[in-house]
């Protein structure tokens, strides 16, 4: 068989594998295409918008909880990627709930000086967690990416997280 035989038969098989793949996929291929319209849908950034409470959550804010500030950010990508600050009043037993339901625990104030550096970002709003560190009780857990402050004077509860 001559070189240029192999040459087309080679392009026809390949051609006809991709079809193939091509049809096999199609079906997950509108799925994919479906979540990324739906993302790009639900993109953006709210700051203060009474719906970021429910953004987050999935839920609305609970009658213990009265949101201070908020900012909310989701990509336009088809993974769900986010990140968002509050900065909430809320009665000592919903904080405590809060708290143990994530499995938090307090960290040290060397800790809480680390986190400092590690959240205040370009994207970081200013109001979340404004005062020194030393007044603020920091709560955390090994693998959450984000993580909750209680202003000793003030009671407000300053959290963020992050999915990227």
């Amino acid at each position: 068989m001559s070189k240029r035989i192999k040459q087309v038969l080679l392009i026809g098989i390949s051609v006809l594998a991709l079809v193939v793949v091509i049809l096999a996929l199609q079906s997950d291929s509108r799925a994919f295409f479906a979540m990324q319209a739906d993302s790009i849908r639900h993109a953006g950034t709210w700051e203060d918008d009474p719906k970021n409470w429910y953004r987050a959550f999935h839920e609305q804010p609970p009658a213990e909880v009265k949101v201070v500030h908020s900012k909310y950010w989701r990509s336009n990508h088809f993974t769900y990627e986010f990140m968002y600050y509050f900065e909430i009043k809320a009665t000592p037993e919903w904080r405590d709930a809060f708290m143990e339901k994530r499995g938090l625990k307090r960290v040290s104030a060397s800790v809480a000086r680390s986190f400092r550096t590690n959240i205040h970002s370009d994207d970081t709003p200013a109001w979340f967690a404004p005062d020194p560190v030393e007044l603020y009780d920091v709560w955390d857990k090994p693998g959450y990416f984000g993580s909750v402050w209680v202003n000793k004077t003030t009671g407000h509860i300053y959290f963020y997280d992050a999915q990227l």
